[in-house]
C-alpha cells in the first residue's frame, strides 16, 4: 500500500509539472511567489513557448511575481487566480523604449509605449481571474513646474485666490500597465489592476474589444496621468460591469494618426459601470485626429468626480451620434491642476493651435440624466463653426457651492454656438443653503440657431435675474416652461438680432414675464 501511495504521489507531481491541457503553470518555470524574484525571462519564456505550441493558458497561481515588460502573442489566456499578484518592476532596465521625463502632450509627438504586458498585432488575447495587477506606481508632491496651456486660466486664477501652487508628479520609469495596439480580439475581464504610473489599459488601433467586469484603482489625489481605460482609435469595442476609481480620467476614447492615416474611434458601448475620476469620467479627447461614431454611454454611475461627461475636440476630430443615457453624476471641485471644473457635462471644439485642423460635433444625445455639481455644464461651438443637433431630454441639473477657494461656476447651464440645440423636460435648481457670487442663471443661450425649449423648469439664484437669458438667438421657440415660485423674470432677452417665439408657458410664478436689454426689440416676443 506505501508503494501505491508513493507512486501515485510521483504520478500527481509529476502532471503538476507537466503542461497538460496546454496550461503553462509559471512556477514550472521557476517563479517561486516571492515578489523580491524579477521573473521577467522566466515568465516571457512561459508565453513564448505556450505561443509556440500553438497557444494556451499561461496560469499565475497564488503568490507575488515581479517582472519587467512582457510581449504577449496570439492565441493564449492569462489567468491571475485569486491571491495572485504581478508586480510591475520600478527597474529602469526592464522595460523597452522607455522615455524619461516624459509629459502628457509628448504622446503626440512621440508615444510612450513602454509598458507591462505588451501585445502588438496579436488576436484573440485573453487577462483574466480574480488576481491582480499592480504598477506599484510613485508619485512626488512639488512645486508647480510648467503652467499647462489648456487650464492656463484655471491656474491663473487659483495663484490669486491664494490656492497652494503644487501638484503631483509621477516618478518615472512611467509605464502602461496594459499596451494592446493593432489588435484583434481582446477579452480583459475580472482583474484588478492598480497604481499605475501612466495610463493603465492603452488599445490602440484594436477591433473587437471586451473589458468586462475589472476593478481598476489609481490615486485619486496622486494619480496623475493615470487613466483608468484609454481607447485609442479602435472599432467594435464593449466595456462593462467595471469598476474605476482613477486619478485622470476613468474611461477616455481617442482618435490617432498612425503612419499618416487618421484611425476612427467607432462602435463603442460603455455600459453598467462606476465610475470615480479627479478629471473626466466619460470623455472623448482631447487628442482626436481621426472621427469618432456610434457611440453609446449609458447605465452608468458616476460619483466624486471632477468632471462627468465631456466631449473636447481641438485636432480636428468630427464627432457624431453620440448618446450618453441612464446616468448619475456627482461631481466635486478638485485641485487645480486637473482638468475638470466639478461641471457635470462639457462639450467643446476648439484647435489646439491656430494651425491645427477645425473638426466638427454633431447629433449629439443626453437622456434621463441626474447631475450634482459644483461648476457650469457647458455647450460650446466654435466661433463661425457652430455644434450641430445637441438634444437634452430628462435632465436635472442641482448647483451646488464651491467647495475651492479658486471660484469658477456662474450659470447652471450654458450653451453658445450651436445650430439647433434641443432641451425637453430640463430642471435646474441651485443650492439654497450656500450661494456663490458669480452665479448668474439656469439657462444661457447665446448664438444659438433653431433653439427648442421645452418644459423647462428653473429660477434665478437671487432676488433679481431671470431663469432664462437668450442673447443672440434666431429661430427660437419656448413653450410650457413652468419658473419656479420666487422667479423675478421668466425670459431676459438680450440684443437686438434675436428672434424668439414664446408660447403656452406657466408664468404665474414669475414676477414679470420678461425683460429687454441691450437694444431687444418687445416685437420680438410673441405669445403668452
Amino acid at each position: 500500500m506505501k508503494n501505491l501511495i508513493a507512486l501515485l504521489s510521483f504520478v500527481i507531481l509529476l502532471s503538476s509539472c507537466r503542461n497538460a491541457d496546454n496550461i503553462y503553470n509559471i512556477k514550472r518555470y521557476g517563479c517561486t511567489g516571492n515578489k523580491s524574484q524579477i521573473t521577467t525571462s522566466q515568465i516571457q519564456k512561459a508565453i513564448d513557448e505556450c505561443a509556440g505550441k500553438g497557444g494556451g493558458t499561461i496560469l499565475f497561481p497564488p503568490g507575488n511575481y515581479t517582472t519587467g515588460q512582457l510581449e504577449l502573442h496570439s492565441n493564449i489566456t492569462i489567468i491571475l487566480e485569486a491571491g495572485a499578484t504581478l508586480y510591475a518592476s520600478r527597474n529602469f532596465q526592464d522595460y523597452k523604449n522607455l522615455v524619461t521625463n516624459y509629459l502628457p502632450d509628448d504622446k503626440l509627438k512621440k508615444p510612450n509605449e513602454a509598458c507591462l504586458l505588451r501585445a502588438d498585432s496579436v488576436n484573440k488575447l485573453t487577462i483574466k481571474g480574480m488576481g491582480t495587477i499592480d504598477g506599484q506606481a510613485e508619485q512626488t508632491w512639488e512645486e508647480l513646474k510648467v503652467v499647462d496651456d489648456f487650464i492656463k486660466w484655471e491656474t491663473e486664477n487659483a495663484k490669486n485666490s491664494g490656492a497652494e501652487m503644487k501638484r503631483a508628479y509621477q516618478k518615472d520609469p512611467k509605464i502602461t500597465l496594459l499596451y494592446f495596439t493593432n489588435c484583434k480580439n481582446v477579452l480583459i475581464e475580472d482583474v484588478t489592476i492598480k497604481d499605475s504610473p501612466n495610463w493603465t489599459c492603452n488599445l490602440n488601433n484594436c477591433e473587437i474589444v471586451n473589458v468586462h467586469g475589472i476593478k481598476l484603482y489609481s490615486s485619486l489625489e496622486k494619480g496623475v496621468n493615470a487613466d483608468g481605460i484609454d481607447v485609442d482609435g479602435c472599432r467594435n469595442v464593449c466595456i462593462s460591469d467595471c469598476i474605476i476609481e482613477s486619478g485622470d480620467d476613468a474611461i477616455c476614447l481617442k482618435t490617432p494618426v498612425i503612419k499618416g492615416k487618421y484611425i476612427s474611434c467607432e462602435n463603442v458601448v460603455v455600459t453598467n459601470c462606476i465610475l470615480t475620476s479627479t478629471s473626466t469620467a466619460l470623455k472623448l479627447g482631447t487628442s482626436g485626429e481621426g472621427d469618432f461614431k456610434n457611440i453609446l454611454f449609458s447605465n452608468c454611475v458616476i460619483r466624486n468626480s471632477n468632471r462627468g461627461l465631456s466631449i473636447v475636440v481641438r485636432d480636428g476630430a468630427n464627432v457624431s451620434d453620440v448618446v450618453f443615457s441612464n446616468i448619475t453624476i456627482e461631481t466635486n471641485r478638485k485641485n487645480f491642476f486637473w482638468w475638470g471644473n466639478g461641471d457635470a457635462i462639457w462639450v467643446v471644439l476648439l484647435k489646439r493651435t491656430p494651425e491645427s485642423r477645425l473638426g466638427s460635433i454633431k447629433n449629439v444625445v443626453f437622456q434621463n440624466i441626474i447631475a450634482h455639481s459644483q461648476g457650469t455644464s457647458k455647450i460650446e461651438g466654435f466661433e463661425g463653426k457652430p455644434l450641430e443637433n445637441i438634444k437634452f431630454d430628462n435632465i436635472q441639473f442641482f448647483m451646488s457651492y464651491e467647495s475651492s477657494p479658486d471660484k469658477r461656476a456662474t450659470d447652471i447651464f450654458y450653451a453658445h454656438d450651436v445650430n439647433g440645440l434641443q432641451m425637453n423636460n430640463c430642471q435646474a435648481v441651485w443650492d439654497t443653503g450656500k450661494t456663490e457670487p458669480k452665479w448668474n442663471v439656469p439657462f444661457h443661450f447665446k448664438d444659438i440657431s433653431s433653439l427648442r425649449l421645452n418644459y423647462l423648469s428653473g429660477k434665478q439664484p437671487f432676488k433679481k435675474g431671470s431663469m432664462i437669458l437668450c442673447e443672440d438667438v434666431h429661430d427660437a421657440l419656448i413653450t410650457q416652461c413652468l419658473p419656479q415660485p420666487g422667479t423675478d423674470a421668466f425670459l431676459n432677452l438680450h440684443g437686438n438680432n434675436s428672434e424668439v417665439l414664446v408660447q403656452n408657458n406657466f408664468l404665474h410664478h414669475a414676477r414679470i414675464p420678461y425683460i429687454f436689454s441691450n437694444g431687444a426689440n418687445p416685437l420680438m416676443i410673441s405669445g403668452k
